[in-house]
């Protein structure tokens, strides 16, 4: 066999990579076997690895695989290059067919037995939802409505023996209901904890602000591997969709992706050892608990994946006539300016440490949140405006508000306030996990913008890799902002000097890029605000400089230039041309260049 060959054998016997189960060593290992222990191309690696990618739980996309390959080539091994070419292959005298190679799939529990059609609610639901040996927690201790006890966990024969009855206590109509998790539980633990969960398998799903109807019709059309659909015997369906994730951090993931998919969706189911109606109970003497539906939908998250992007691909066709009809004065998706912020738009407002960006942000969503104009950059409606943050406390943010709001909004625009501006503080969670948190938010609070303050404590890696920052900004972050249409600020640090060593301002382009990190931050951002200080005059003066796209924020100008007020902890124009001309000479304020034709 050739190299190629013998690396495709030896891939096919590497196990999948499972995220929550060291899933980027085995990826890594993966990589450096074939670059370096078979020493075959860049692409014909890349071309294995997308083959045995495809049973990854979640797959990588195309552009980490090749991360990993280049690290892979790059780094030095123990081992010699080309090691595994001397390894041991049993010969064959058959042709080798590359395209006949099985890669090993992942291993899930799943329900093995199909629910028998003559069988009660109760024995039908069960089967459905559950493997033949697996521990499910019921609980029949209810009060007012509401489980009062952990349950009782017990394996799936053994209800089904016990209570398969009509006549069974667990079914009776005088009962105030009966509840069951959703998800089965490992033996002999039974705190009903999220840990003790065994199999991450379903994310309960219901409504309670819609007619029952209409409930049930968007779970049917919605395309939602939907296990089991329960009428609960008041306001709400429950659907059991069927995420079959390895671990609790992809559970979450896919637990998002399915509130995004229909609007409305009641956000308080977040864990998965979460309580639903048991299907067959009754709830009350006239009010009975009963399974509507089993196995809709689509066969797995894989295929519904696989349909979402589908549909997906189709709504980003943009044809000719869209692009002639298209309104740039009344378009549905503008923010602020002139189409300078629009709905699922960025940008990055950076600045030194301490120089006032916290209460500089404050300002500018105090007065979008009322509709009102930053320096003359006005919004074209009040904003609903969310901020997550990290860097202050409650006191810290109280002065900033209070130096905002002093004596300078009526009790309309007060209460205005309460209605479109939140707060979040969040110290903990990075990367993926940030993610998801922020997602929830946009939904829960339906915003139109959200600011992230800082970049440093979100990001959760290393922000001078541009692989690791474009897979964060492009692959994870920008899907959130299509999917929810909200706008992101990220309040971030500059990391070089504000002026060259000659003393000479520096350019538009130069600020743009002045922010520490990977030049991608720059290149994915619509636009980037560059907060500096300029002068040596007292008070203190700043510029804020818009490096991208500061022709639309609606002014005769791309900068604004600004100074800490002597009243309160809040920003105010001044005057350019009050440094002195010695100040001019040593210390020139910053000018945007001219733009080169090309």
């Amino acid at each position: 066999m050739t190299p190629h060959q013998r690396a495709a054998l030896w891939l096919s016997k590497v196990p999948p990579a499972v995220s929550g189960q060291s899933g980027h060593s085995t990826t890594y290992t993966a990589a450096v076997g074939l670059v370096h222990g078979f020493q075959i191309s860049e692409a014909d690696s890349l071309a294995l690895l997308s083959s045995w990618n495809q049973y990854c739980q979640p797959p990588w996309t195309e552009r980490e695989l090749i991360h990993k390959l280049r690290e892979a080539a790059s780094k030095s091994h123990a081992k010699p290059a080309g090691h595994l070419l001397q390894s041991g292959v049993s010969p064959s005298t058959a042709p080798f067919d590359i395209t006949k190679v099985s890669f090993k799939r992942p291993v899930t529990a799943s329900p093995t037995t199909p629910p028998d059609p003559q069988a009660s609610e109760f024995k039908r639901f069960l089967q459905a939802a559950f493997a033949a040996t697996e521990v499910v927690c019921i609980c029949d201790a209810v009060e007012e409505g509401r489980p009062v006890s952990a349950g009782s966990f017990i394996p799936i024969e053994e209800w089904i023996a016990r209570f398969d009855d009509p006549a069974s206590r667990i079914l009776s109509p005088e009962r105030e209901g009966i509840f069951v998790r959703i998800n089965p539980f490992k033996p002999n633990l039974y705190s009903g904890s999220d840990n003790d969960v065994s199999a991450y398998r379903h994310v309960l799903v219901e409504f309670d602000d819609k007619p029952k109807a209409e409930q049930e019709r968007l779970f049917r059309d919605s395309g939602l591997p939907i296990t089991v659909l329960i009428d609960s015997g008041g306001k709400s369906i429950h659907a059991w969709v069927r995420v079959d994730a390895p671990n609790r951090k992809e559970w979450d993931i896919r637990r998002d992706i399915i509130y995004s998919s229909i609007p409305g969706i009641d956000a308080k189911n977040k864990n998965p050892s979460r309580y639903s109606r048991l299907p067959g109970a009754w709830r009350s003497p006239t009010s009975q608990q009963k399974l509507l539906a089993t196995n809709l939908g689509s066969a797995s998250w894989e295929d519904y994946l696989t349909s979402r992007e589908t549909d997906d691909d189709k709504s980003t066709v943009v044809t000719i006539k869209d692009l002639m009809d298209f309104d740039p004065d009344n378009d549905p998706d503008n923010l602020i300016g002139n189409r300078w912020i629009t709905r699922g738009s960025s940008m990055i407002i950076s600045g030194g440490t301490g120089i006032g960006k916290s209460s500089l942000m404050m300002q500018v969503i105090i007065r979008w949140c009322l509709g009102l104009d930053f320096f003359g950059i006005k919004p074209v409606k009040p904003l609903k405006i969310g901020v997550i943050q990290a860097e202050n406390d409650k006191g810290d943010l109280a002065e900033a508000f209070r130096g905002v709001v002093h004596k300078r909004f009526s009790l309309d625009q007060m209460n205005q306030l309460q209605k479109n501006l939140e707060f979040r503080t969040e110290t903990v969670r990075t990367g993926d996990q940030f993610l998801a948190y922020a997602r929830r938010f946009i939904h829960r609070s339906k915003l139109d913008l959200i600011v992230a303050d800082p970049l440093f404590s979100y990001f959760g890696g290393d922000l001078s890799d541009q692989s690791e920052v474009s897979i964060f900004l492009r692959n994870k972050l920008q899907p959130i902002l299509h999917e929810t249409k909200v706008a992101w600020v990220w309040m971030h640090h500059v990391a070089k000097p504000q002026r060259k060593d000659g003393g000479e301002p520096l350019t538009t382009m130069e600020l743009a890029h002045s922010g520490f990190g990977s030049s991608e931050l720059a290149n994915w951002a619509r636009e980037i605000a560059v907060l500096h200080e300029v002068g040596q005059s007292k008070p203190r003066r700043f510029q804020l400089a818009f490096c991208k796209r500061g022709g639309r924020i609606g002014l005769p100008s791309p900068i604004l230039n600004l100074q800490h007020s002597a009243t309160g902890i809040q920003w105010e124009e001044s005057n350019p041309l009050a440094f002195t001309g010695a100040e001019l000479k040593k210390e020139k304020p910053y000018r945007p260049q001219p733009r080169r034709r090309a």
